[in-house]
């Protein structure tokens, strides 16, 4: 369900859409598409690394904390970068302009 707050005041058990009753149920029904292709989704991965979760929570009994590099002998590293690695190549960018940038004046 959605809730819709009206900030105005001017209704405190009514409150008014920005778009019509058919719009609301297109939205709806995307909404509930979205969640429902997700939660597979989610349902699919979890099936497929059963065995490293289990390993992985089985390390977790044993030790309780773990570190980055454990996760990673169970699963691997990141097929993806992680933010702070986007930000650093960002940095990195950013200098390497800024010095051909100064070198050019």
């Amino acid at each position: 369900n959605v809730s819709y707050f009206d900030s105005t005041g001017q209704s405190e058990f009514m409150f008014s859409k920005p778009y019509s009753e058919k719009t609301a149920e297109i939205i709806d029904k995307e909404v509930k598409n979205i969640i429902q292709n997700q939660y597979e989704r989610a349902k699919s991965i979890l099936t497929e690394h059963r065995q490293g979760l289990e390993k992985l929570a089985n390390l977790l009994l044993e030790k309780e904390v773990i570190f980055t590099e454990d996760v990673e002998i169970i699963f691997g590293k990141r097929p993806f970068a992680t933010q702070q690695e986007d930000e650093a190549k960002e940095e990195s960018k950013t200098a390497i302009n800024n010095t051909i940038s100064n070198e050019k004046e």
